[in-house]
């Protein structure tokens, strides 16, 4: 392959578990973020645009993949998220405001900690489903020896699940 970075790049993915697609996912929407403000800060415009919606991009494919039948209110809390970031970056590339961009990161980088830490924990032993465990009911177990995947949260009382408060601008993870 001709481009080193595009052939590391490829086999970084297709080695990755899928929560850790979605830490990759988080990097590119925060290093997004992060060029955009840069962009904002040297006053170009198109560049600052083009990060933006990077970013924007990012998290609508986050958004779009959420399985609300098993993700309950975990896939219901990052949907919130989602839409407020969304949100802060249209506010941010109206406003000009790199700040907006900068509080955003740190609540996208809360998220993306927790994913990671999701990702590098040992996986529990296998279990047997139960009537009680389907995932109608909000739970969802993997396969002996896989994660449950990211888009499909585990329980809705996970502690790796965002709780928001979008009024007061704080995102916080319960553990």
């Amino acid at each position: 392959m001709k481009n080193p970075a595009l052939a590391y790049r490829q086999f970084s993915v297709r080695g990755s578990t899928p929560l850790g697609l979605v830490v990759m996912l988080y990097d590119g929407a925060i290093a997004s973020l992060q060029r955009a403000i840069t962009a904002i800060e040297a006053d170009d415009i198109p560049k600052k645009c083009s990060h933006l919606n990077r970013a924007q991009a990012i998290i609508m494919q986050l958004e779009g993949t959420l399985n609300f039948e098993v993700g309950g209110e975990v896939a219901q809390t990052l949907k919130v998220l989602y839409v407020y970031a969304r949100a802060q970056m249209l506010k941010a590339n109206i406003e000009n405001s790199p700040q907006v961009l900068r509080s955003l990161m740190e609540k996208l980088s809360t998220v993306r900690e927790a994913w990671n830490e999701a990702d590098h924990r040992p996986s529990a032993a296998p279990s047997t489903p139960t009537s009680e465990a389907s995932p109608r009911e909000g739970r969802y177990e993997a396969p002996y020896g896989q994660q449950a995947s990211p888009f499909t949260p585990t329980i809705k009382d996970s502690p790796y699940a965002p709780s928001t408060d979008m009024e007061s601008g704080s995102l916080r993870l319960t553990a």
